[in-house]
């Protein structure tokens, strides 16, 4: 993906430029601007994932989230913007060489259309933890992906020979390779949960949360 970061934190804005006949996909409402030779048509993932040849996904999936196909004839361009203040960081998927990411739903900004989408069923505890979905999106495919976060973004490299708690509001993304397990730490009107990650990968976080601190 060929973009151009035009604004920073908190504000972020990000022009990409399309070539002849380029798609790609975007979250659904942060366009910010485009040329009038781009089209935009928005379809659920596994309407993409059909067109596309990737994995098929059941209507019902969680996986099954809106997906904006933006597309031109020549070469084009379109800015998006994240829909919270905080900033935006590219990750890069590999098949070859296994280089995956999972992420929470809310993070997803923008991607290459060879990359697809997958529901992993986490072992968080209950419907909702902490106000983090049961269900995260992995990654499959060559290309490239942009999430966004609420604040700012702090990235926590592991080298298999130590572990980090992580409270999950803060994360954002991580390596699909790392082993991970949860646990909920307890107050008087709250309940928080951390997930304790080891293993060799990334961990991207957020200096905010998407929930206030009192539904945290």
């Amino acid at each position: 993906m060929n973009y151009e970061k035009k604004y920073g934190a908190p504000f972020p804005v990000i022009e990409i430029s399309l070539t002849q006949n380029e798609a790609i996909c975007i979250e659904p409402g942060t366009m910010v601007y485009s040329d009038p030779t781009l089209s935009f048509e928005t379809l659920t993932n596994a309407q993409r994932q059909k067109r596309t040849g990737g994995k098929s996904i059941g209507f019902f999936s969680r996986a099954n989230k809106l997906l904006t196909v933006v597309q031109g004839t020549q070469p084009s361009r379109v800015a998006v913007a994240p829909c919270v203040p905080g900033d935006i960081i590219e990750l890069f998927c590999d098949d070859a060489s296994g280089q995956q990411w999972k992420m929470i739903g809310g993070a997803f900004l923008a991607c290459d259309m060879a990359i697809s989408f997958e529901v992993i069923q986490t072992t968080w505890s209950g419907i909702f933890s902490g106000g983090i979905p049961i269900c995260v999106l992995q990654t499959s495919g060559t290309g490239s992906c942009i999430v966004d976060s609420c604040g700012t973004l702090h990235k926590i490299n592991l080298n298999g020979q130590k572990t980090i708690n992580v409270d999950v509001n803060h994360l954002v993304a991580w390596s699909a390779g790392l082993q991970y397990q949860t646990f909920q730490q307890r107050g008087t009107l709250w309940t928080a949960f951390t997930a304790q990650f080891s293993g060799h990968g990334s961990i991207i976080l957020q200096s905010n949360c998407r929930t206030t601190p009192a539904s945290k």
